[in-house]
Protein backbone atom coordinates (compact mmCIF):
# COMPACT_ATOMS: atom_id res chain seq x y z
CA UNK A 1 0.00 0.00 0.00
CA UNK A 2 2.95 2.40 0.51
CA UNK A 3 3.64 2.12 -3.22
CA UNK A 4 0.04 3.09 -3.98
CA UNK A 5 0.26 6.10 -1.68
CA UNK A 6 3.43 7.28 -3.44
CA UNK A 7 2.02 6.63 -6.88
CA UNK A 8 -1.15 8.60 -6.25
CA UNK A 9 -0.45 11.65 -4.05
CA UNK A 10 -3.37 13.19 -2.14
CA UNK A 11 -5.99 14.89 -4.35
CA UNK A 12 -8.99 13.73 -2.39
CA UNK A 13 -12.45 13.47 -3.92
CA UNK A 14 -15.08 15.63 -2.27
CA UNK A 15 -17.43 12.65 -2.14
CA UNK A 16 -16.78 9.65 0.16
CA UNK A 17 -15.71 6.38 -1.45
CA UNK A 18 -16.86 2.84 -0.65
CA UNK A 19 -15.80 -0.57 -1.92
CA UNK A 20 -18.32 -3.40 -1.93
CA UNK A 21 -17.51 -7.08 -2.43
CA UNK A 22 -19.99 -9.59 -3.86
CA UNK A 23 -21.82 -6.52 -5.07
CA UNK A 24 -23.69 -7.71 -8.14
CA UNK A 25 -26.94 -8.80 -6.46
CA UNK A 26 -28.75 -9.27 -3.18
CA UNK A 27 -27.38 -7.49 -0.12
CA UNK A 28 -24.25 -6.30 -1.94
CA UNK A 29 -26.20 -4.63 -4.73
CA UNK A 30 -28.62 -3.10 -2.22
CA UNK A 31 -25.67 -1.65 -0.30
CA UNK A 32 -24.21 -0.21 -3.50
CA UNK A 33 -27.48 1.51 -4.37
CA UNK A 34 -28.02 2.77 -0.83
CA UNK A 35 -24.52 4.22 -0.46
CA UNK A 36 -24.61 5.75 -3.93
CA UNK A 37 -27.90 7.40 -2.97
CA UNK A 38 -26.15 8.84 0.09
CA UNK A 39 -23.44 10.39 -2.06
CA UNK A 40 -20.71 7.75 -2.09
CA UNK A 41 -18.53 6.91 -5.05
CA UNK A 42 -18.86 3.14 -5.48
CA UNK A 43 -16.33 0.45 -6.43
CA UNK A 44 -17.80 -3.04 -6.86
CA UNK A 45 -16.12 -6.45 -6.86
CA UNK A 46 -18.11 -9.39 -8.22
CA UNK A 47 -17.72 -12.55 -10.24
CA UNK A 48 -20.72 -11.63 -12.39
CA UNK A 49 -20.75 -8.86 -14.98
CA UNK A 50 -24.02 -7.77 -13.39
CA UNK A 51 -21.68 -5.92 -11.03
CA UNK A 52 -20.34 -3.99 -14.01
CA UNK A 53 -23.83 -3.02 -15.15
CA UNK A 54 -24.70 -1.86 -11.64
CA UNK A 55 -21.47 0.16 -11.42
CA UNK A 56 -22.32 1.84 -14.73
CA UNK A 57 -25.80 2.62 -13.45
CA UNK A 58 -24.37 4.23 -10.31
CA UNK A 59 -21.46 6.01 -12.00
CA UNK A 60 -18.96 3.81 -10.21
CA UNK A 61 -16.31 1.28 -11.16
CA UNK A 62 -16.26 -2.51 -11.25
CA UNK A 63 -13.70 -5.29 -11.16
CA UNK A 64 -14.43 -8.90 -12.00
CA UNK A 65 -13.04 -10.97 -9.16
CA UNK A 66 -13.56 -12.94 -5.97
CA UNK A 67 -13.29 -11.65 -2.41
CA UNK A 68 -11.39 -14.82 -1.43
CA UNK A 69 -8.60 -13.79 -3.81
CA UNK A 70 -6.35 -11.25 -2.07
CA UNK A 71 -5.03 -9.90 -5.37
CA UNK A 72 -8.56 -9.18 -6.62
CA UNK A 73 -9.45 -7.26 -3.47
CA UNK A 74 -6.19 -5.31 -3.55
CA UNK A 75 -6.75 -4.48 -7.22
CA UNK A 76 -10.23 -3.13 -6.47
CA UNK A 77 -8.88 -0.95 -3.68
CA UNK A 78 -6.03 0.22 -5.94
CA UNK A 79 -8.54 1.11 -8.68
CA UNK A 80 -10.71 3.09 -6.26
CA UNK A 81 -7.74 4.96 -4.82
CA UNK A 82 -6.23 5.73 -8.22
CA UNK A 83 -9.55 7.20 -9.40
CA UNK A 84 -10.65 9.10 -6.30
CA UNK A 85 -7.64 9.09 -3.90
CA UNK A 86 -9.98 8.42 -1.04
CA UNK A 87 -11.39 5.41 0.81
CA UNK A 88 -13.99 5.83 3.53
CA UNK A 89 -15.93 2.55 3.73
CA UNK A 90 -15.59 -1.11 2.91
CA UNK A 91 -18.60 -3.40 2.78
CA UNK A 92 -17.20 -6.94 2.98
CA UNK A 93 -20.23 -8.82 1.75
CA UNK A 94 -20.00 -12.60 1.40
CA UNK A 95 -21.85 -15.38 -0.34
CA UNK A 96 -23.61 -18.40 1.10
CA UNK A 97 -21.72 -21.23 2.75
CA UNK A 98 -22.19 -24.93 2.17
CA UNK A 99 -24.83 -26.58 4.34
CA UNK A 100 -25.47 -30.13 5.48
CA UNK A 101 -24.96 -32.49 8.40
CA UNK A 102 -21.74 -31.83 10.29
CA UNK A 103 -20.01 -35.11 9.43
CA UNK A 104 -20.90 -34.88 5.74
CA UNK A 105 -19.06 -31.61 5.15
CA UNK A 106 -15.71 -31.88 3.41
CA UNK A 107 -12.44 -30.24 4.43
CA UNK A 108 -12.67 -28.25 1.21
CA UNK A 109 -16.02 -26.81 2.30
CA UNK A 110 -14.55 -25.74 5.65
CA UNK A 111 -11.45 -24.20 4.05
CA UNK A 112 -13.61 -22.37 1.50
CA UNK A 113 -15.74 -21.00 4.32
CA UNK A 114 -12.67 -19.88 6.27
CA UNK A 115 -11.40 -18.01 3.21
CA UNK A 116 -14.76 -16.33 2.66
CA UNK A 117 -15.82 -15.46 6.20
CA UNK A 118 -12.60 -14.70 8.10
CA UNK A 119 -9.55 -14.37 5.87
CA UNK A 120 -11.41 -12.09 3.46
CA UNK A 121 -11.70 -9.56 6.30
CA UNK A 122 -8.05 -9.60 7.31
CA UNK A 123 -6.85 -9.49 3.70
CA UNK A 124 -9.10 -6.58 2.80
CA UNK A 125 -8.16 -4.73 5.98
CA UNK A 126 -4.44 -4.97 5.26
CA UNK A 127 -5.00 -3.24 1.93
CA UNK A 128 -7.73 -0.80 2.97
CA UNK A 129 -6.71 0.50 6.38
CA UNK A 130 -3.61 2.49 5.32
CA UNK A 131 -5.69 4.28 2.70
CA UNK A 132 -8.58 4.87 5.10
CA UNK A 133 -6.17 6.46 7.55
CA UNK A 134 -4.81 8.63 4.74
CA UNK A 135 -8.42 9.65 4.08
CA UNK A 136 -9.02 10.61 7.72
CA UNK A 137 -10.51 7.35 8.98
CA UNK A 138 -12.96 4.75 7.81
CA UNK A 139 -15.58 2.10 8.51
CA UNK A 140 -15.53 -1.61 7.67
CA UNK A 141 -18.88 -3.42 7.73
CA UNK A 142 -19.10 -7.19 7.29
CA UNK A 143 -21.99 -9.43 6.39
CA UNK A 144 -22.35 -12.12 9.05
CA UNK A 145 -25.44 -14.20 9.81
CA UNK A 146 -27.94 -15.01 12.53
CA UNK A 147 -26.28 -18.41 12.89
CA UNK A 148 -23.48 -16.57 14.71
CA UNK A 149 -25.93 -15.79 17.51
CA UNK A 150 -27.67 -19.14 17.86
CA UNK A 151 -26.60 -22.65 16.84
CA UNK A 152 -28.43 -23.72 13.69
CA UNK A 153 -28.05 -27.42 12.98
CA UNK A 154 -28.59 -27.05 9.24
CA UNK A 155 -25.83 -24.44 8.94
CA UNK A 156 -22.76 -25.79 10.78
CA UNK A 157 -20.10 -23.93 8.79
CA UNK A 158 -21.95 -20.66 9.12
CA UNK A 159 -22.59 -21.21 12.83
CA UNK A 160 -18.93 -21.92 13.61
CA UNK A 161 -17.17 -19.48 11.30
CA UNK A 162 -19.54 -16.56 11.71
CA UNK A 163 -19.26 -16.98 15.49
CA UNK A 164 -15.54 -16.64 14.92
CA UNK A 165 -16.23 -13.50 12.89
CA UNK A 166 -18.00 -11.99 15.91
CA UNK A 167 -14.83 -12.54 17.94
CA UNK A 168 -12.59 -11.22 15.16
CA UNK A 169 -14.60 -8.03 14.88
CA UNK A 170 -14.48 -7.45 18.62
CA UNK A 171 -10.72 -7.97 18.63
CA UNK A 172 -10.09 -5.86 15.53
CA UNK A 173 -12.20 -2.99 16.86
CA UNK A 174 -9.93 -2.69 19.88
CA UNK A 175 -6.76 -2.76 17.79
CA UNK A 176 -7.86 -0.47 14.95
CA UNK A 177 -9.64 2.27 16.91
CA UNK A 178 -9.90 5.21 16.90
CA UNK A 179 -9.21 5.70 13.18
CA UNK A 180 -11.00 2.61 11.88
CA UNK A 181 -14.35 1.22 13.00
CA UNK A 182 -15.45 -2.34 12.21
CA UNK A 183 -18.89 -3.87 12.72
CA UNK A 184 -21.03 -6.67 11.33
CA UNK A 185 -24.68 -7.16 10.47
CA UNK A 186 -26.15 -10.61 11.10
CA UNK A 187 -29.14 -11.14 8.77
CA UNK A 188 -31.56 -13.98 9.25
CA UNK A 189 -33.39 -15.05 6.11
CA UNK A 190 -33.52 -12.59 3.21
CA UNK A 191 -36.15 -12.48 0.48
CA UNK A 192 -33.56 -12.49 -2.34
CA UNK A 193 -33.58 -16.28 -1.86
CA UNK A 194 -36.56 -18.58 -1.63
CA UNK A 195 -37.38 -19.03 2.05
CA UNK A 196 -39.49 -22.11 2.91
CA UNK A 197 -42.85 -21.47 4.52
CA UNK A 198 -41.90 -23.53 7.56
CA UNK A 199 -39.07 -21.05 8.20
CA UNK A 200 -41.29 -18.02 7.61
CA UNK A 201 -43.76 -19.42 10.15
CA UNK A 202 -41.02 -19.29 12.82
CA UNK A 203 -40.20 -15.60 12.25
CA UNK A 204 -42.20 -13.28 14.54
CA UNK A 205 -42.26 -10.60 11.83
CA UNK A 206 -43.89 -13.23 9.55
CA UNK A 207 -41.62 -12.54 6.59
CA UNK A 208 -38.03 -12.59 5.42
CA UNK A 209 -35.97 -9.40 5.40
CA UNK A 210 -35.69 -7.25 2.30
CA UNK A 211 -32.15 -6.66 1.06
CA UNK A 212 -32.60 -2.90 1.30
CA UNK A 213 -33.44 -3.25 5.02
CA UNK A 214 -30.07 -4.91 5.57
CA UNK A 215 -28.39 -2.27 3.41
CA UNK A 216 -29.95 0.55 5.43
CA UNK A 217 -28.31 -0.70 8.62
CA UNK A 218 -24.97 -1.31 6.91
CA UNK A 219 -25.03 2.19 5.42
CA UNK A 220 -25.80 3.66 8.83
CA UNK A 221 -22.80 1.84 10.30
CA UNK A 222 -20.67 3.56 7.65
CA UNK A 223 -22.07 6.97 8.50
CA UNK A 224 -20.93 9.63 10.92
CA UNK A 225 -24.06 8.98 12.97
CA UNK A 226 -22.46 5.66 13.98
CA UNK A 227 -19.07 7.22 14.74
CA UNK A 228 -19.01 5.74 18.28
CA UNK A 229 -20.14 2.25 17.23
CA UNK A 230 -17.39 -0.32 16.76
CA UNK A 231 -16.87 -3.99 17.54
CA UNK A 232 -20.58 -4.76 17.30
CA UNK A 233 -22.42 -7.58 15.52
CA UNK A 234 -26.03 -6.52 15.11
CA UNK A 235 -28.67 -9.16 14.45
CA UNK A 236 -31.41 -8.31 11.97
CA UNK A 237 -33.55 -11.44 11.84
CA UNK A 238 -37.12 -10.33 12.50
CA UNK A 239 -36.97 -11.86 15.97
CA UNK A 240 -36.13 -15.38 14.77
CA UNK A 241 -33.27 -16.22 17.15
CA UNK A 242 -33.95 -16.60 20.85
CA UNK A 243 -30.46 -16.34 22.33
CA UNK A 244 -29.89 -13.64 24.95
CA UNK A 245 -26.51 -11.94 24.52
Amino acid sequence: MEAILKRYPPRMSERPVAIITAGSKGIGAACARRLAGEGYQIAILSRSDAGGMLADELGGIWLEGDLTNAEDVESLIDMAWSKWTRLDAAIINTGHLQTGPLLELTDEAWHSGLDMVLLSITRAAKAAIPLMKQSGGGSIVCTSGAAAREVMDAYPISTVLRSGLTALIRLAARQWAPDIRINAVMPGFVSTFDVPEDIISQIPMERAAEADEIAALMAWLCSDEARYVTGESICLDGGLTRAVR
